[in-house]
């Protein structure tokens, strides 16, 4: 059964009254008995029986929602391993090349100096 709010219009006393949608509505105020308007309000919701709760079943969904997304986690987190494990490899290649061009330049730089010196 829905709940009305009325106000009264000569003392603007609010109260709310639970009526089946047959019955007429309240006219006299109960305080002053004063003639009342019934209000518009946001509709009271009664949810009963289950599933309502984070106990009930919403939360097997989420389970398996979790378990869903827990298996996206660990495969782009093994793709994230592989790929930093390639760049770890390219990037010690990456090491040895300009370490073995440091050496050519030098070398080239200490054959200039041998060079010079000798001329």
């Amino acid at each position: 059964m829905p709940i009305y709010e009325y106000q009264c219009r000569r003392c603007e006393h609010r109260f709310e009254l639970i009526q089946k949608f047959s019955d007429k509505p309240r006219k006299r105020c109960p305080e002053c008995s004063g003639t009342v308007k019934r209000l518009i309000s946001p509709p009271a919701i009664r949810f009963k029986g289950t599933g309502w709760y984070v106990t009930d079943y919403a939360n097997k969904k989420s389970n398996e929602e979790d378990k869903k997304s827990n298996e996206e986690d660990k495969k782009s987190n093994e793709e994230d391993k592989k790929s930093n494990e390639e760049d770890k490899k390219s990037n010690k290649e990456d090491k040895r090349e300009t370490a073995s061009k440091n050496k050519e330049t030098e070398s080239k730089k200490a054959k200039e100096k041998k060079e010079k010196k000798a001329s």
